[in-house]
Formats: structure tokens, sequence, C-alpha cells
């Protein structure tokens, strides 16, 4: 019983901790795609956030590290605005650019940060105590199997569970989520009603470059404390399949996070049980190279992507620039 209360809750924990990131970076594409703006740059946000974090907070303090890993996405999320939104350009081509951009920016932030701290007989890695640990919920954390997963988890992943309670509100009930969704919808009808379009998708671009700069802060400098380059590792394109396989829903969208850090958990398990179980269909897999477990996860997600893209389009006007062309331009 006990070794498979292990399974369970390491199967758990890594489930949350991978799910974590896309679900974060995910509300703020789903917020911005219902406004009508696709950014396939969202990789490259997250990667930013990364590289901003972790230089960032090798000062000391996680916490300017987390801001600087927001304020860095935000920043290049502003770039793509000023292209996409205000000079009206194709978005496929912007977030390809963006994320040919970070890849580009962060391996060249990565090197001279690497040169400088060694010029000056200083580690790379961060200082005790600028990396964020995990913050258990007093008796919640003890509860057998899921406790440990759901309440010993860092501090952003419950400020994720709150901002997606806080968005999922807004966009049911409240005025903003309706002039979010008919930003999307019906810009014509938000442009007839006195909203500046462009300002709001402005707004809701920003947000989605905040949302994804704190995953990739969750990533170098919470579940890691390291930096590697390219270390997003393809998440970003994730988070936007998962966002079409949950329809542009915000709980269709949670549930294909879990579903991602489920089989990215399940993987890890595989591979660690085919060399240490004595079992002869677990050790048969020991011939099978171990990229096609890591696969897993992202096979499932184009599959999931595959299946649900067909059954409901997304918002009328989604990746449509504002104001529309007219004959005369």
């Amino acid at each position: 019983m006990a070794a498979g209360e292990n399974i369970v809750t390491f199967l758990a924990q890594q489930m949350i901790a991978a799910a974590v990131p896309l679900v974060m970076a995910g509300i703020g594409e789903l917020v911005a795609e219902l406004a009508g703006v696709i950014n396939i740059g969202i990789e490259g946000l997250m990667l930013t956030g990364c590289i901003a974090a972790y230089t960032a907070a090798s000062c000391g303090y996680g916490s300017i590290g987390l801001c600087a890993g927001i304020l860095g996405a935000m920043a290049l999320a502003a770039m793509f605005a000023t292209v996409a939104v205000s000079g009206r350009a194709d978005q496929i081509v912007c977030g390809a650019a963006i994320n040919i951009l970070a890849v580009g920016a962060s391996g060249t932030a990565w090197a001279v940060f690497q040169n400088w701290r060694q010029k000056h007989d200083m580690s790379v890695s961060l200082p005790h105590g600028a990396g964020f640990h995990k913050w258990p919920l007093p008796f919640l954390s003890r509860t057998p199997f899921f406790g440990p997963a759901l309440f010993d988890q860092y501090t952003l992943c419950y400020v994720t569970i709150l901002l997606g309670i806080l968005v999922w509100w807004l966009l049911r009930y409240a005025r903003l989520g309706l002039i979010i969704r008919s930003l999307g919808d019906f810009p014509e009808a938000c442009q007839a009603a006195g909203i500046r379009v462009r300002a709001w998708r402005w707004g809701a671009v920003l947000f989605a470059g905040g949302c994804a700069g704190a995953a990739g802060a969750y990533l170098s400098i919470m579940r890691t404390h390291s930096f590697a380059a390219d270390m997003t590792g393809g998440q970003g394109f994730v988070v936007l399949a998962l966002v079409i396989f949950g329809r542009w829903n915000l709980f269709g969208l949670t549930a294909g996070c879990l579903l991602f850090g489920f089989i990215n958990a399940l993987q890890q398990v595989l591979q660690t049980a085919r060399y240490t179980a004595h079992n002869r269909l677990l050790e048969s897999l020991q011939h099978i190279p171990f990229q096609w477990f890591q696969m897993l996860p992202y096979a499932a997600a184009l599959l999931a992507l595959a299946v649900m893209a067909k059954n409901r389009p997304g918002p009328r006007a989604l990746g449509r620039a504002w104001p529309p062309e007219t004959p005369g331009e």
C-alpha cells in the first residue's frame, strides 16, 4: 500500500509541476485569443521569462527575478502588439519572428551572463535563497495521496489557481469578460459601442505576455533552479494546442494541461521502472530509446489537437487585423 501511495503521490506531484506553467501561460493566451489575437510567439515569451528571471534572481532575491521575468516577457509582447495590433501585420508571421528573436536573444544573454560571472569568479548557480521554495499548507499538505501534490507547492501554483478562478468569473459574469469575448467575435459591435478595439487588444496581449513570463520564471527559478538553452522545450506550442483542445474554455484548457502533465509524469515513471522493476514487460522497454518516452506528452497534445480542432471554430475574428482592410487601401 505504501509503494502504491508513493507512486500515486509522485505522479500527482509531477503532474501538477508540469501543468502549472502551462495553465499560467494558457490563461493569458486564452484571453488574448478570445480578444481576437493569436500569438504563436508564446514559446519565445516563456523563454524570455526563463532567462530574465534567472539572471535577475542571481542578485539574491527570487521576487526580483519573478518581476524581471514578467516584465521581460511583457516587453517582448509589446513589440508583437506594436507590429501585429497597431501595425496590422500578419499575426502568425509576427509570432514566429518573436520566437526566433527570443531564442537568439536568450542564448546570447546566457552566454554574456556566464562569461561575466566567470570573469569575476562567481558561480552561475543561483545564490542560496534566491530561488523560491515550496510553501506547504498546514494539515492539508499531509493528506494521503494527493495532499503533497496539491497543497505543498510554490506560491505561484496557488496564484495560478486564484488567477484562473478570477479570469473564469470575469469572462463569464463581468462586463470586462463580455468586452473581451466581443473583441474576438464582433469587433464591429465593440467599435459601435465606443470601445477602442486595438487598445483593448493591446491590453490582452500584454496580459498574455505577463502570464507567459511568470510561467517561464516558474520553470527557471522554481521548478528547476537552473537555466538551459531552449529550456521551454516546445511548451509554448503545447499551450497553443491546449487552448484549441479546450475549445477556448478555461476548464477545457485546465483539463488539457493536467492531462499533459499526467502523461509527462507517466513517462518519467516508465523510464525509471524499466531499469528497476523485475518485470518482463517493463524490462522489455529497455530496448526503446528514451526519446520515445519523452515525446509521449507532445504526441498526445498533437493527437488531441487533431481530434478537437475541427469540432468548434475559435473566435470569429481570431487572427484578423483591426480595422479590416478596405478596397481602397
